[in-house]
């Protein structure tokens, strides 16, 4: 009788284990088929299926997002970039320039740590670019923003104080602080991890809420990939493949990825995200333009990692010119500009020597005039090969 008893309360929790399962795939197969019903109805352009994250729990999707709106003050720096650029092209991937600017796709498990991951995506991507590595990789810590920088956690972050934190400070490369999908504490990371890492020089909205397309493309052509953000939809999770449409569902949380690339014929940005490679497409995806309005917000407050402009560098040098004697040796000229503005001074003229500049002074050199006539050199001033500035030497025959 005992025995039975047990036997009874066994097979008694095992169906009531299998109606759970039954019932919470059944709930599943319902979500699906009005997903893709909805896509059907609406005439998009994208296939729903079961991913890696529609497999999760509402808990564990909800710890996939993590980026935390802020408001506007109406004191936020937006770049001022024509609309639209001239010669825009009608499509560009930065992953398939003659070189590849876009880092492999990262996954952030269950921790709201977007934010991080697309800020130190844009910083990957803005070293490939502007500092080319013989690898044609980079891997920087995500941790490090999670655990030291005071811009988010794992219960999510700020796009923005991220941001700054990488322009103030920088990252070190992955291996220093591996990412652990947890708070974590600053003191794991590497003990010299504040000097050896890479920085931007600046960051700027491309648009704060209300973005407009031409300043989203003409920034992503202009500077690289984008940090941006997106509300997401309950569909969003089933995404496999396709140009993305909020077609159904309810309202899960903000989120922050990393645009890419555009394309015009298509309708489309590119986009990086950050739920590793088995979602999507290969950790990618395609989203509609139309998704810059309502319901999705995609492309508020859009982000820009830049170098200088090359207009806020302006050269000024005094004297602009001297005249020397037949026997006349060396003196020196001030360049003025900006302290972020990198600049060189080159001559053409064997008989003027130049030594490095130091602290905006250029130092010269000159030759006894052998020659019986009065002679006249120059020592320019060049930024990336552009001349700037010149400076003229009026050596006289005796």
């Amino acid at each position: 009788m005992k025995r039975d008893r047990i036997s009874t309360v066994l097979l008694s929790v095992m169906i009531s284990v299998l109606l759970v399962f039954t019932t919470a795939s059944m709930g599943f197969a319902d979500k699906l088929d009005d997903v893709k019903a909805a896509i059907e109805k609406k005439g998009a352009k994208w296939k729903a299926g079961e991913t890696s994250i529609s497999r999760l729990s509402d808990a564990e999707k909800k710890l996939r997002l993590g980026l935390v709106k802020q408001a506007p003050t109406g004191q936020e720096k937006v770049l001022s970039l024509g609309e639209p650029l001239t010669g825009l092209p009608t499509g560009l991937d930065w992953r398939s320039n003659s070189a590849n600017y876009v880092t492999d796709v990262r996954d952030q498990g269950n921790c709201g740590s977007c934010w991080a991951f697309a800020a130190t995506a844009a910083l990957e991507s803005y070293i490939l670019i502007n500092k080319p590595l013989s690898s044609g990789e980079d891997n920087r810590s995500e941790q490090v923003l999670v655990s030291c920088s005071r811009a988010g956690s794992c219960s999510g972050g700020y796009i923005s104080k991220a941001s700054t934190y990488i322009r103030d400070y920088g990252l070190p490369e992955e291996t220093c602080f591996p990412y652990t999908a947890t708070n974590n504490k600053c003191l794991n990371a590497c003990a010299d991890y504040q000097s050896v890492t890479e920085k931007i020089y600046s960051w700027s909205y491309v648009g704060t809420t209300g973005v407009s397309l031409d300043a989203i493309k003409n920034a992503l052509y202009t500077y690289g990939p984008l940090v941006t953000t997106m509300d997401v939809y309950s569909d969003f999770f089933y995404y496999q493949d396709g140009v993305y449409e909020y077609s159904y569902g309810s309202y899960q949380g903000g989120h922050a990825i990393l645009i890419v690339g555009y394309d015009d014929p298509g309708g489309y940005f590119i986009v990086k995200n950050s739920w590793g490679i088995d979602w999507g497409e290969g950790g990618f995806f395609k989203i509609a333009y139309s998704e810059i309005d309502a319901p999705v917000y995609f492309g508020d407050w859009t982000i820009a990692y830049h170098k200088p402009e090359a207009a806020t560098c302006s050269y000024a040098i005094s004297p602009t010119s001297v005249t020397v004697p037949k026997a006349w040796g060396s003196g020196n000229f001030s360049v003025t500009t900006g302290a972020e503005c990198t600049w060189s001074a080159y001559t053409d003229y064997t008989w003027i020597h130049i030594d490095p500049p130091n602290d905006g002074t250029v130092s010269y050199t000159v030759d006894p005039n052998t020659t019986r006539r009065n002679r006249t050199g120059t020592i320019t001033i060049k930024e990336d090969g552009v001349t700037k500035a010149t400076f003229t030497i009026t050596q006289l025959k005796k």
